[in-house]
């Protein structure tokens, strides 16, 4: 999943679980596990173990990582991990809200992302859409 925080990345992710019969992984599930609380963003390298022991222990069942991976690095840094783990197909979806969709999705929110936060990652997203076509996923879908 790719998209800024309000995009509706959760929710899509939900559902293509359901329909393919796969288990979410979600960052913000992790930290607030970690961290007894979701907008706690804590250590990255904590966060990414605990992703990376549960896709190890799916032994290769399908899985939809939730997370917003606006960033090339980031999104190759899932890919690699999935590929590592033998998933030989590993699809990327991208929610391309516009800023005000996730502006206002995320003012109706029990947790709100601070502003600026949102505004950042919508801008990294918007930078990577010119190049994400040449990243080595296997499918590529847009939702806008």
């Amino acid at each position: 999943m790719v998209g800024a925080p309000g995009a509706g990345k959760t929710t899509y992710a939900t559902k293509l679980a359901e329909t393919e019969n796969a288990v979410v992984i979600s960052g913000d599930d992790i930290r607030a596990e970690l961290y007894g609380d979701a907008g706690i963003q804590g250590n990255w390298g904590e966060i990414w173990d605990k992703i990376e022991t549960r896709v190890s222990e799916l032994g290769g069942a399908p899985v939809v990582l939730d997370g917003t991976h606006c960033r090339e690095d980031y999104r190759a840094e899932a890919f690699s991990l999935l590929k590592s783990y033998g998933y030989e197909k590993v699809e990327l979806v991208v929610i391309d809200a516009s800023l005000a969709t996730c502006l206002a999705r995320n003012f109706q929110r029990a947790r709100n992302v601070p502003d600026y936060v949102i505004k950042q990652m919508h801008s990294d997203l918007q930078r990577s859409l010119k190049t994400i076509m040449s990243e080595p996923f296997d499918r590529l879908t847009f939702i806008y």
